[in-house]
């Protein structure tokens, strides 16, 4: 099991990443998550993350701690969603999901494995899962929709095309 931000959640369904990620990995978020990333239900990402909650792909967790939620996300200048998830990544021991800069800086600090859409793309490649030419179409969605630096993204280019 995996938990994802909604930064995350959000660039894997723009990108059609989400539903290889859902076959063969359990999803869990906070509700919080939830409501960032339904917050446009008319948009493409919103109705597919909305189609695999109603399917029972993506599970919510149930919100846990609100005081410490809200002493994560003042710590770490993160928003609600964010630190949430942090949070029950934290408490379940689970990798976190995250695209979010300081989140990822949180992560590191609180000891949560993480990852990113990119990582989840070049797993999904290297496991065969998709061949090169499709894994560099969805980079270049990422490299449009995401924030990435010219050098991760030279560095997973360079990776899938190993």
């Amino acid at each position: 099991m995996i938990v994802l931000d909604a930064s995350t959640l959000i660039l894997l369904a723009k990108s059609d990443l989400l539903p290889l990620l859902v076959e063969k990995t359990p999803i869990e978020i906070p509700p919080e998550v939830e409501q960032e990333a339904l917050a446009r239900r008319e948009l493409y990402d919103a109705r597919m993350i909305e189609g695999m909650l109603r399917a029972g792909k993506i599970q919510v967790s149930k919100s846990a701690r609100p005081e410490r939620r809200r002493q994560i996300q003042a710590d770490f200048g993160l928003e609600a969603g964010e630190a949430a998830a942090l949070l029950l990544a934290k408490e379940n021991d689970q990798p976190l999901g995250t695209d979010d800069g300081p989140a990822i800086k949180a992560a590191k600090i609180m000891g949560i494995p993480f990852f990113t859409a990119i990582h989840v793309l070049s797993e999904l490649h290297e496991k065969g899962r998709m061949d090169e030419k499709a894994a560099l179409v969805k980079l270049d969605i990422l490299q449009k929709v995401g924030r990435y630096s010219i050098q991760i993204l030279e560095d997973a280019r360079k990776r899938i095309r190993e």
